[in-house]
Parts: C-alpha cells; sequence; structure tokens
C-alpha cells in the first residue's frame, strides 16, 4: 500500500497502481532515466550553440540547433509520462477501460477504449511450457494480464516476468492484476496456474512419481 491507500502490483517495466475506482498501469519510474539524459544532452547542445556560435562551422551549429529543437520538447514530453501519465486506465465510474498511447507512444491519448459491457472475459497466460528452438525451456517466464472482447480480441493490459524458479511468484502477481480488473469490470476470471509437474535444473520433466 501507499501513502494514498493505493495498492501496488510490480510489473516488467511498469507497475498497477490498484484504488477504490481506478486501475492504472504506469511505467516504471526508473525509466525516468531516459527522458532526464536526453534532456541533459539537450541542455549541453544549446549550450555548445550559445558560447562557441562563432567558432564552430555551420554544419556543427545546424546539427546542434536540430537535435536541440527535436530532443528538447520529446524530453519534457518523456518526463511527463513517466511521472504521470498511463499505460492503461480503468474506471468504474466511467465504465471504461482505455489503453494509453500518442504522439511517439508517450501515452498521450487514447488508443484503444472498451466500455465494461464489451468485455467478455479478464484473462492471464504465459509462457511457461513453451520452448526455444533448441528445445530448452524459457530462462524467463511471462505472464500476460489479457482483456478479451466481446468480438475475440485480445488487448493485453500488463506483464509479469520473472526467472523460471520465481514464476510462481509472478504468476500470483498477475493473477492479483487480473482478478482486480475483474471485480471492477464485473467480468468473469480466468486465471493461469503452474501445470502440476515442475522441471529439475537439467530442464528434464520431474513429477510426484519421478525416482529419486
Amino acid at each position: 500500500m501507499t501513502s494514498t491507500g493505493a495498492r501496488r502490483i510490480a510489473l516488467h517495466r511498469a507497475y498497477a497502481s490498484i484504488e477504490a475506482d481506478t486501475i492504472s498501469v504506469r511505467p516504471s519510474r526508473r525509466d525516468i532515466v531516459g527522458p532526464i539524459v536526453q534532456a541533459t544532452l539537450a541542455g549541453i547542445a544549446v549550450w555548445v550553440l550559445a558560447t562557441f556560435m562563432d567558432t564552430l562551422p555551420l554544419w556543427v551549429l545546424g546539427a546542434l540547433l536540430l537535435f536541440a529543437i527535436v530532443a528538447g520538447p520529446t524530453a519534457m514530453l518523456g518526463f511527463v509520462y513517466q511521472v504521470a501519465g498511463s499505460a492503461f486506465l480503468m474506471e468504474r465510474a466511467k465504465e471504461t477501460c482505455r489503453w494509453q498511447q500518442g504522439f511517439l507512444g508517450l501515452g498521450l491519448g487514447t488508443r484503444e477504449l472498451v466500455p465494461f459491457p464489451r468485455i467478455r472475459r479478464i484473462e492471464v497466460g504465459g509462457d511457461y511450457e513453451e520452448e526455444l528452438p533448441g528445445g530448452d525451456l524459457q530462462d524467463v517466464v511471462r505472464w500476460e494480464v489479457r482483456l478479451v472482447k466481446d468480438n475475440d480480441r485480445v488487448l493485453t493490459v500488463g506483464v509479469a516476468a520473472a526467472a523460471r524458479p520465481l514464476a510462481e511468484e509472478a504468476l500470483g502477481r498477475a493473477n492479483d492484476l487480473g482478478q482486480a480488473l475483474a471485480a471492477m469490470s464485473g467480468a468473469p476470471f480466468v486465471a493461469a496456474t503452474l501445470p502440476a509437474w515442475g522441471f529439475d535444473d537439467e530442464g528434464g520433466e520431474a513429477g510426484e512419481g519421478a525416482e529419486a
């Protein structure tokens, strides 16, 4: 729980914030480093322009100016998105789910809008049993929280990822988010479960009847 009463669930490069009337998926605060670095580089370019305008070749000045014009505003938009933006928003009062995507994917606008009555189910699925081309199992397991519309279109709300030994913990986080989405929207929820069998360190099948 946070100081505002919201419950947070860690996701892959994001986190879900669950409150009484809203559920949002927001970018990880760690990703704010990118916009800060970009803004710093834009500031350096402006400083170089102002300081060495009389000595640098014209083509260098033009390149620096172009970089500052593009990188500066984009960095500010990215910074705002990392601080206050969201990739997904479910609102109880409006009875809608929104996927945000806008200019350069910075969450400035609605890419997809799904009213609650159009939600067929909320489900969780993953790649725990999928094999790589060489026959080995995935080292990192991904669990997707999905919204399935009444026309069978599947939309991803968020992803919980973890190394294979921690797959069950990541699955718990994905199921928690799915249950919260289903409870708010009134849609059925289909949880994912680990197989009854597991795998040993060499990737072989190990069930209850396996030899010691």
